[in-house]
């Protein structure tokens, strides 16, 4: 009975594992290339947000004044 109840546990660990390693993937990306948010180039001192399109100076984007990508 013991050993019953120990297999089904870990197949109820496993699907929520499985459900969570999904979802984490999802979140993620693939990693690959195509799934950049932004390039920063700091020896041209540029940042560039390839959703948006715009680009801005990195020194600037650095203090925290992002708002030139957003707007």
């Amino acid at each position: 009975m013991a050993a019953l109840i120990a297999m089904l546990d870990d197949r109820l660990r496993s699907g929520s594992k499985a459900v969570e390693d999904n979802l984490r993937r999802q979140q993620i990306g693939s990693g690959m290339r195509g799934d950049k948010r932004r390039t920063y180039r700091f020896q041209d001192d540029t940042v560039v947000d390839h959703i948006t399109g715009k680009s801005m100076i990195a020194s600037k984007a650095m203090k925290g004044t992002m708002n030139l990508l957003w707007g």
